[in-house]
């Protein structure tokens, strides 16, 4: 196992998908912040010209509670879109390309594989949220005030890293049975914006994996629903590996 966790991280970081996905949560840390300080007030300053400054601070609301919650925002819409596409390969795109021959040749398990890509991946995405969620966190504090609780910010951290998780169990899912990389990331997204969208309409966040992100978002911590959301999240990550693990076993005499 430790042998494949090597090579999956060796192989995500000279592959360049590690440093996109660094670049773009840091980069969406930094810029909600300054949109809501610098940017929209001048845009309404340009564009209602008769307004005061206070009428525009009063239009903007903004906030270090803001900013942290259009990063979240920004972190599920067009982070998630990053990732995705930038992830849907993972899996896909070695059994495309008959790669997993290799591995299985040397001695390595299905299940040794498919564990090593989910974890690693897992803890990437687990870091990068809790570093951008705290550059966010203490950026906006500098830029407004600290009206947000640290603590807050470590709780909504760890929902959005169970989600993002996921999100991965979901493109080794997807890659698998798809086994196309564009096919695999499209589907991934339809999954993860149909449960938020099925989640609000029918009130189902506390058990739907679209739960980490509704009360990350509205930085709600109530037990119940919380744990309910989590062990339901859980049970359909362990699903989706073990569905994966059993198409990978009976496509074995093909990678062969």
């Amino acid at each position: 196992m430790i042998k494949e966790l090597k090579k999956e991280w060796m192989f995500a970081s000279r592959s360049g998908r590690l440093f996109i996905l660094l670049m773009s949560f840091m980069f969406l840390a930094v810029l909600t912040p300054v949109m809501l300080k610098l940017v929209i007030p001048e845009i309404f300053a340009w564009q209602f010209p008769n307004l005061s400054k206070e009428d525009i601070d009063l239009m903007v609301n903004a906030s270090q509670l803001t900013a942290i919650q259009g990063f979240m925002s920004d972190l599920f819409e067009l982070g998630m879109i990053i990732l995705v596409f930038t992830l849907s390969g993972m899996m896909a795109q070695e059994i495309r390309d008959n790669t997993l021959v290799f591995p299985i040749i040397s001695g390595s398990r299905f299940a040794h594989i498919l564990t090593s890509k989910f974890i690693i991946y897992s803890i990437f995405l687990s870091v990068l949220v809790y570093t951008s969620i705290l550059i966010t966190y203490v950026y906006s504090g500098f830029l407004f005030d600290f009206d947000v609780r640290l603590m807050d910010m470590i709780y909504a951290g760890g929902l959005l890293s169970v989600y993002f998780s996921f999100i991965v169990a979901n493109l080794l899912f997807w890659g698998v049975i798809l086994k196309r990389t564009l096919p695999a990331g499209f589907v991934t997204l339809v999954v993860a914006y149909l449960i938020q969208a099925l989640g609000g309409l029918l009130q189902w966040h506390t058990y739907l994996p679209s739960g980490m992100i509704h009360y990350s978002s509205n930085l709600s911590f109530e037990v119940t629903p919380l744990v309910t959301s989590l062990l339901s999240t859980g049970v359909i990550i362990i699903v989706m590996l073990g569905i994966s693990y059993y198409s990978m076993k009976k496509m074995e005499y093909n990678l062969r």
